[in-house]
């Protein structure tokens, strides 16, 4: 019997083992007593329900009493974890595998099969890393820092030990502020056209940009006043701009205290994986529960692959987690239309059908109920936009209608009344 989770298939040998009649050899064992008595007597099918909770347990890793059973080795485990490890690698989950593959090499070291996984998949995630850091390097000369650095926690996370990453994310320089001026941005000015206004040379627009914070240095407005800081060393043509003191110095981390020259590397020229890019922001984002901005990045990756199993997989979850987020905020027609757009990258889901229906239900009852009580408030306009709802998915939901003609015939009377008393 084999029970599938997440990318792991686990596989329950018990049921099979007294199929084939290794009734005997259960028998020997502690806790399969009872249960090899009773297969003995009221065969497979009165042992089975027991037989399963007891099977779920040990997988859940629940304490059981007596020691662990002779039938699983050492060789059982380190089996499974290549199991797992070859599932996750062949379903993209590289980080995954690899801890699995690890696993098995501590139970066997010498196994040329992990040993050899181990190199396979480290070797998959390094070159994964290079192009998210290439990307990064891109970004940030690009002036999209907020990017780069992204790029650069996606890199680290495929291999933690990657020194030039670690080196972009944590190497700061101290650097002495002198002054800085004002400057009013002006139609047409961009950070780098400021940087050769005022060091002489547009590759420094990072020093402005890192200065004002900006996360993208290519966005500027019109109107939007700019801190140009005069930094030691660095030529400074102020003109005849107002120059300000800057107060913070060497003591401020924040303003005193960043790598100007990081982001003046030589730009990359191999090509980057866009598509890849979009589809790990997505499961970053997918992760942090932010499902509505990871479908957009999905969206993205199908476009160009209309087939990526990941992405596909991705955005049936990101839009059933964003169904279900609105279903339980009573948005009965929002989660409708998710649960909807679920369906359209796996049909059979069966509670995608089941919600539909249900949150048809509960948003058609909200309404009519609601449509009674302005109704019993005579406000009769408020009841019957609120049954127009109603009638909109469902024209024949109770007395909906009959409800709708009785309010504005009420509506046409009360306003006739009105004529006549005006008359």
């Amino acid at each position: 019997m084999i029970l599938k989770y997440d990318c792991f298939t686990f596989k329950i040998h018990h049921l099979s083992f007294l199929a084939k009649g290794g009734v005997e050899k259960f028998f020997l064992l502690k806790r399969g007593r009872f249960l090899a008595i009773l297969f003995l007597k009221g065969g497979l099918k009165r042992a089975f329900p027991l037989l399963l909770a007891w099977t779920l347990i040990g997988l859940c890793g629940c304490a059981t009493l007596g020691k662990t059973s002779p039938e699983v080795s050492v060789e059982h485990y380190f089996e499974q974890y290549l199991q797992k490890g070859w599932e996750c690698e062949v379903n993209g989950y590289l980080v995954q595998a690899l801890k699995q593959y690890k696993l098995a090499m501590t139970v066997n070291p010498l196994s040329h099969v992990a040993i050899d996984s181990v190199n396979r998949v480290e070797k998959k995630l390094r070159s994964s890393a290079e192009k998210h850091y290439k990307a990064g390097v891109k970004l940030n000369n690009e002036g999209k820092y907020g990017q780069g650095r992204q790029q650069y926690l996606i890199a680290l996370r495929l291999w933690p030990d990657y020194p030039q990453v670690i080196r972009a994310l944590t190497t700061r320089k101290r650097i002495q502020i002198k002054r800085y001026i004002m400057h009013t941005v002006k139609p047409g000015e961009s950070v780098s056209k400021l940087a050769k206004m005022y060091y002489g040379d547009s590759q420094k627009f990072s020093i402005i940009a890192k200065y004002n914070n900006f996360s993208d240095a290519t966005r500027i407005d019109v109107g939007q006043r700019i801190k140009i800081p005069e930094i030691e060393g660095v030529a400074f043509f102020a003109g005849k701009e107002p120059i300000e003191t800057e107060p913070l110095g060497l003591s401020d981390p924040e303003f005193a205290e960043w790598d100007w020259e990081e982001y003046s590397l030589e730009e990359m020229e191999e090509p980057v994986d866009q598509v890849a890019i979009y589809r790990n922001h997505g499961i970053d984002l997918f992760r942090k529960n932010e499902y509505q901005m990871a479908i957009v990045e999905f969206n993205k990756v199908l476009n160009a692959q209309p087939d990526d199993s990941m992405a596909l997989l991705y955005s049936f979850m990101s839009h059933y987690q964003l169904a279900m987020d609105l279903y339980n905020k009573k948005d009965y027609l929002g989660a409708r239309d998710q649960f909807q757009a679920s369906l359209r990258y796996r049909q059979d889901c069966y509670k995608c059908k089941l919600y539909i229906r249900k949150s048809e239900d509960l948003y058609k009852d909200k309404h009519y109920k609601s449509g009674i009580r302005l109704f019993d408030k005579e406000q009769l306009k408020e009841a019957i936009k609120e049954w127009e709802l109603v009638r909109l998915i469902d024209s024949d939901y109770k007395k909906v209608n009959v409800l709708i003609n009785k309010a504005r015939t009420l509506l046409k009377k009360i306003d006739e009344l009105k004529e006549s008393q005006k008359g």
